[in-house]
């Protein structure tokens, strides 16, 4: 079996997806629908929320596995067809079980993924912590 980092890594990286699409087309979404009307009356800097998404997809990855960790749904069920909706799920399992190599090769691979995502958030907050800093030094000199 894959270690976990891999289908967490797939989940985050659609949630990245996700709060980017989200971040670029605000300005659309703000004009044409009423959730993002409700964000910004919220809380107007929302998109620091971002992790959470990526978070929330991660954990939509992991799906399967919570369910037959909690014994909710045994083994054989969540290794079915139906579980290749949570990021091909069965299908990565049923590749390690015939190649067992590829554990490592999804684990690194996962591994590596996550790094870049992390990293990502982090240079996305520093920066937006640089613009907030210089932004207030300015209205500070006028």
């Amino acid at each position: 079996m894959p270690n976990k980092h891999f289908y967490f890594a797939m989940g985050a990286s659609t949630g990245v997806v996700v709060s980017w699409f989200i971040r670029k087309t605000r300005r659309w979404l703000l004009k044409h629908t009423s959730w993002m009307k409700y964000l910004y009356q919220w809380n107007r800097h929302w998109f620091y929320y971002f992790p959470v998404i990526i978070l929330i997809f991660g954990l939509i990855a992991w799906t399967p596995d919570i369910l037959h960790f909690f014994e909710i749904l045994p083994k054989g069920i969540t290794r079915s067809k139906f579980f290749n909706l949570f990021y091909f799920h069965s299908y990565f399992e049923t590749l390690e079980n015939e190649n067992p190599s590829m554990d490592q090769i999804l684990n690194w691979l996962g591994e590596i993924l996550l790094f870049c995502i992390a990293f990502g958030i982090l240079m996305f907050y520093a920066l937006e912590t640089r613009k907030l800093v210089n932004k207030r030094k300015k209205d500070k000199k006028d």
